[in-house]
């Protein structure tokens, strides 16, 4: 039997039950994609999944997850006697016993039986109690008169059910930043569809290895739809080479691309576009240029990254596993790339520069 632990959602009120009922159904999706069978059911406080050890681990990556520990389940009398054996495996010299009692109605308090079962391995082991720092932490919960007991707390990703929040659409490349990005939503409980602008040379298949970790996350296989960078952006830099503006290039290469995305999310029933920019990392990104990004989409725009450092957003590509898919993505000269790039631009220009694109029925 594997404990699931959850936090944020204990706290959702009317909501719990719902949040609860869609974590346990996420659990058993995700299994099901990896081959596993398991069965999730919801307790207060807990979610119990009749499973083997080897899902932990997979279960540990579905959001709203806080923890989850490998356990056997018995009778508290039976304790002593599982221990005598399962014990023997350890070569620790230190341990602490740690006992949560879910069920108020069984008879010992927490703290009796952490003394009972711990006086028990002291003169079973001679190890030393320690409560601060040990080797080792023998857990025992106890749910509906039964001790269930574990050696192991594997720390989830947290957060809330996917499926909770709605859906967005989340511009994806094969960089560091958007795919933190679109993890970083589903965390938060919404489903992701995500866009790719091709740009050619195995970028393609770098962002598929992405959209298969990601999936490790999400109860349903992402949508990945494919665009062709080139296409989409051609018009538009047409119309800038017109007015003498290549500068404004990756401005308007943005412009495009949110555009786009917005069209898809209308298609796919989104209610957001996610992007992976972080405040002031590259030219498109500084706070004016993404204003003016902004203002050319009638779509909300939401950008996780924004107030997050390079090495932290390289910390959390590292942890969920997409920083060496980032490793593999080829670097991509795009052909329209200008050798200046506005970086400050002023509103009036830019204003010139959408009237332009109006006219020639391009936004």
């Amino acid at each position: 039997m594997i404990i699931v632990r959850y936090g944020e959602i204990a706290i959702k009120g009317g909501k719990r039950r719902e949040f609860e009922r869609k974590l346990a159904e996420n659990i058993e999706k995700v299994l099901r994609r990896k081959g596993i069978e398991g069965t999730a059911k919801v307790i207060r406080g807990r979610i119990l999944v009749d499973a083997p050890d080897e899902a932990t681990k997979i279960i540990a990556k579905v959001p709203g997850v806080v923890s989850v520990s490998p356990a056997r389940v018995m009778d508290y009398d039976e304790v002593p006697a599982y221990l005598r054996e399962a014990l023997r495996g350890f070569n620790v010299k230190s341990f602490k016993v740690e006992t949560q009692r879910l069920d108020k109605t069984f008879l010992k308090t927490s703290v009796e039986v952490n003394r009972e079962i711990g006086a028990f391995i002291v003169k079973g082991f001679g190890w030393k109690v320690d409560l601060e720092n040990p080797e080792l932490t023998v857990g025992i919960e106890i749910i509906d008169g039964k001790a269930y007991v574990f050696f192991e707390k594997i720390r989830g990703v947290g957060g809330l059910p996917v499926g909770t929040q709605g859906k967005v659409v989340v511009l994806l490349s094969g960089g560091i930043d958007s795919p933190v990005a679109a993890f970083l939503m589903l965390k938060r409980g919404a489903e992701v569809v995500a866009v790719h602008f091709d740009q050619g040379k195995n970028a393609k298949k770098v962002v598929e290895k992405v959209v298969d970790i990601l999936n490790d996350y999400s109860p349903e296989p992402i949508e990945l739809i494919v665009e062709n960078h080139f296409e989409i952006l051609k018009p538009y830099v047409v119309t800038l080479n017109k007015l003498h503006r290549r500068e404004w290039t990756c401005v308007v290469c943005k412009v495009a691309m949110l555009r786009r995305a917005a069209e898809i999310a209308k298609e796919k029933g989104a209610l957001g576009i996610v992007t992976g920019d972080s405040l002031g990392q590259v030219a498109s990104q500084t706070l004016t240029n993404l204003y003016f990004e902004t203002m050319s989409v009638d779509f909300p725009v939401h950008r996780p990254l924004l107030g997050f450092d390079k090495e932290e957003i390289v910390a959390i590509a590292r942890k969920i596993g997409t920083y060496d898919a980032f490793l593999e993505y080829p670097y991509c000269d795009c052909p329209f790339r200008p050798e200046r790039v506005v970086t400050q631009g002023k509103l009036e220009e830019f204003e010139k520069i959408r009237n332009e694109l109006k006219k020639e029925g391009i936004i």
